[in-house]
This record gives structure tokens, sequence and C-alpha cells, in this order.
């Protein structure tokens, strides 16, 4: 939205200005109190003297500059909205992988057709980026227990942490999005799916962790074997563990560490496929500590033998087991 500030001696010459210009809140002052209306708030375009110089206001003084004026605030509004949509599509780890889209858009396509609907989801999934994309960042979040208001604004509000049961206790024009974990009765909702049910997205998540790390300065790489790791696991903290695990995995060499770091504090285990991921965590540890006992030998089988306890012929074994010579 754009926000205008125009002299009210104006306002009958601009009634079809008015009618003519959407995304635009206008509002208007007395000659007299410019100068307070002017420093009370932000404006995107103003028809008046430029008193002080304000980052990203256009001022204008006559109706014909005022019209060109509005013309590029919105398209600088429209082009910051493209350049932070594509920041949320691509950076931002809930709306990473191609399964998650299907359900991303599915979101915009049900805030372009109702003025509430919920979100239905598990603790730990990011519902409020879904939010972010789809209001390009113009919204305001508060939780169930806040004072809320329902009486009609610009802004979409964003309740979260609501009980399925909530009513919205009166009629409202404002755009409003409730989050929650039960399916509501008698609201049209989206499913956002936990991350054990969208395991193909991991690579894309764990790439834009890697991604953000590595605009901190710091290096770190992520081999199949540990991404094999990480989508074995079945994730009950949705993309807040992920998140908070992953970024302690990337920190920590040892693999001991990094299975130990996986499993620690589970509060859910039953979608978890115990044998596939003890499978898979043994066999990551395996290939890792012959990796680096051959490194260590400089790939002398004998002594990478005597390193590990373990004997030649099942080393051998192993090491064509994991493509590793």
């Amino acid at each position: 939205m754009v926000r205008v500030l125009v002299r009210k001696d104006f306002v009958e010459d601009m009634r079809e200005l008015f009618k003519e210009v959407q995304e635009v809140e206008w509002d208007f002052y007395e000659e007299e109190k410019y100068r307070e209306k002017l420093l009370s708030e932000k404006w995107d375009v103003v028809l008046g003297e430029k008193i002080l110089d304000f980052e990203d206001t256009i001022f204008v003084d006559d109706f014909k500059t005022l019209v060109l004026g509005v013309k590029l605030a919105l398209k600088k509004k429209e082009c910051e909205q493209l350049k932070n949509r594509y920041v949320l599509l691509f950076y931002t780890p809930e709306l990473q992988g191609s399964v998650i889209k299907k359900t991303l858009f599915q979101v915009q396509k049900y805030y372009n057709s109702y003025n509430v609907f919920a979100l239905v989801a598990e603790k730990g999934v990011h519902k409020y980026a879904y939010v972010e994309f789809v209001t390009n960042g113009e919204y305001v979040q508060m939780t169930y227990h806040d004072r809320i208001s329902f009486k009609k604004n610009s802004t979409t509000l964003f309740i979260d942490d609501v009980p399925p049961d909530f009513r919205i206790p009166e009629i409202s024009d404002r755009k409003i999005i409730l989050g929650m974990e039960g399916v509501p009765r008698d609201l049209p909702y989206v499913f956002i799916p936990p991350l054990r049910e969208r395991k193909a997205d991991i690579p894309y998540m764990v790439d834009g962790v890697v991604k953000a790390l590595q605009l901190k300065g710091k290096v770190v790489k992520v081999d199949e074997d540990l991404l094999d790791l990480l989508m074995s696991y079945h994730w009950p903290g949705n993309t807040q563990e992920f998140l908070e695990k992953v970024h302690l995995i990337l920190r920590e060499g040892d693999p001991f560490e990094q299975v130990k770091i996986l499993v620690e504090n589970v509060e859910k285990t039953s979608a978890l496929n115990f044998k596939e991921f003890m499978d898979t965590a043994v066999s990551y540890i395996e290939k890792k500590l012959i990796e680096k006992a051959l490194e260590e030998s400089e790939g002398n089988r004998k002594k990478a033998c005597e390193m590990l306890g373990m004997n030649y012929k099942t080393l051998s074994y192993k090491v064509k087991k994991y493509g590793l010579g």
C-alpha cells in the first residue's frame, strides 16, 4: 500500500484519481498543520513543500506531478514486493523444495479467494513464512491471547495458536489468517504437510542453510551420506527442529556426535522408521570412520585395519560396499 499526503483543498479535484488509482492510502492536511502531519508518519508521496530530506519520499508541487509521483511509488512498491517474494521463495527454509511449492500456491489461492481462512499445521512448521509470502510482508502477527481488533483495516491480520473451535466474534471485512494445529469446523483451511511427508524437500532446505552460512563466511560441505541420514530421520519438530539441529550438525565433524545431535531430545518416535534410520546411521558412521582411517594411513589398508580394529577381509568388503577404493 502506497501512502500519499495531500493538501485538503485538492480533494475535490482528485475525485477521479481516487477511483482510478488502487492500492493507495490517501491522507490530508490543513496548511497550517503541514509540518506536524509530515513528521508524524512515513509517506511515499507528498504534495507539499520539501522542508526536510526524507529517504524514499517523493515530494511534488502540483496535481500533474502528483499523478506521476503516485505511479512511480506504486512501481517501486511492486519491484520491492517482487524482490521480497524472490528472497522468500529461494532462501526461506520452510518454503524450499518442489513438494511444498504446491501448498504455497494453494495458500495464495485461498488468500485471493477468502477474507478469513486457516493454516493447519503441526508445531514447528513456520506458518508465518506462508503469510509473509502471500501478503508481501504487509501483515500484523498476533497470538490468540492478544487483544484483537477485527475492524476493517488494509493490513492482513495473522493470528497464531488459535484453537479449532475459535469463532471470529463479528463480521469482518479485514483479511484474517488463522494459524492452528487442529482442523476448524466452519472455515476454509489449507493443510501444511509436516516435514516427514515432504522429505524430498530436505536437500533444498539443507542447501538454503549452507548458503546462509556461506554468506557469513563459513565453509560448509554436505555430502550425499549426510543427506541420506537427514532424510531417514522423521523430524517430529518440523522446520524448527530441522534448523536447530542442522546448524549444530554442520558445525560438528564427528559422525558419532552428528547422529547424537539428531536423536537428542526426541519427543515423538511413532513416525520414525527405526530400522531404516538405524541402518542409515550405522552405515553413515561406519563409512566416515573408514574414510578417515584410509586418509590418515594414506591409503594403506593394513594400517587402516589396525586403527579400526577390523580384519583385512572385512575392511576390503566395506571399502567396496561404500565405493571408497
